[in-house]
C-alpha cells in the first residue's frame, strides 16, 4: 500500500492561507461580497500561490507594523513557519 508522505509545513502553511481567503472571498458581508462585485457574483477564481508570492514580497519589502500585519494576514513569516497566535482551524 502507498503512503501519502505529509505535506511539508510551509505547504501547509500556503495551504491553510489559500482555504482562508478562498472563504473569506465567499463569505457574505450584508448585501455585497468582500471580493465578489455587488452583482452577486458567485464565480470566484483565484490563485493562492500567487497571493501568496505578492504577500511574501510585501513582507521582504516592509518592516514593523505593515509587515506584522502581512504575518498575522498570511499565518507565517518569512522569518519563520507560523506567526505566534496561530490557531488550527482557523
Amino acid at each position: 500500500a502507498s503512503v501519502t508522505p505529509e505535506p511539508a509545513p510551509v505547504s501547509q502553511l500556503v495551504t491553510d492561507f489559500g482555504l482562508r481567503l478562498f472563504r473569506e472571498a465567499l463569505s457574505p458581508r450584508g448585501d455585497t461580497n468582500v471580493a465578489l462585485s455587488p452583482r452577486g457574483d458567485t464565480n470566484v477564481a483565484l490563485s493562492p500561490l500567487g497571493v501568496t508570492s505578492l504577500l511574501v514580497a510585501l513582507q521582504v519589502a516592509t518592516a514593523g507594523r505593515g509587515r506584522r500585519q502581512l504575518e498575522e494576514a498570511t499565518g507565517f513569516s518569512i522569518d519563520g513557519e507560523g506567526t505566534p497566535g496561530d490557531t488550527e482551524g482557523t
